[in-house]
């Protein structure tokens, strides 16, 4: 009977693969607009953390304390799940005087309608709004809308900590 050996190196969430499907998702929802890394960072943190915008929704992912360092060491593995994606053509590259900028095939969204997962669903649902809200900030405001906001998020469990003498 063979084993299975989990090492340090094996990461069962947030692997390129479902970071990959996640920006596949965003982009998708931005129709034929095109966006940068950086934008992209911040949409997926949104997105599986939709709860510290809106408290009238669960976020997707727990509500970690100090998650927003999410943002901060995200970019080689959102980097890492473009290029997966773009290597079985569902997102493509466009270099342009606003750098490096990706945007979803046509038929990615066709793609997107094969996921039957609750995860995936609500992924889709979740992008909808988000897109809504935030298609129309320019990059310094979306940029500003979470420099304002970073330590709100995430912080709900610094009080807890002082209580308990961890700090």
């Amino acid at each position: 009977m063979k084993t299975l050996t989990i090492s340090r190196e094996t990461y069962l969430f947030n692997t390129p693969l479902e970071i990959g499907l996640r920006c596949l998702v965003i982009l998708t929802g931005l129709k034929d607009k095109a966006i940068d890394i950086q934008r992209l960072i911040y949409l997926d943190y949104l997105l599986v953390h939709y709860g510290d915008v809106d408290s009238d929704f669960e976020s997707l992912h727990p509500s970690t304390p100090f998650r927003t360092g999410e943002i901060l060491v995200k970019r080689d593995l959102v980097s890492q799940g473009l290029h997966l994606m773009i290597s079985k053509k569902l997102i493509t590259i466009e270099y342009g005087a606003d750098g490096i900028l990706y945007k979803a095939m046509p038929y990615s969204a066709s793609f997107l309608q094969h996921f039957e997962s609750n995860y995936m669903l609500q992924l889709l649902r979740i992008n909808e709004i988000l897109t809504e809200r935030f298609s129309l900030y320019s990059d310094k405001e979306l940029k500003d809308y979470i420099m304002k906001n970073i330590d709100r998020w995430g912080g709900e469990f610094t009080k807890e900590a002082f209580i308990r003498g961890d700090v």
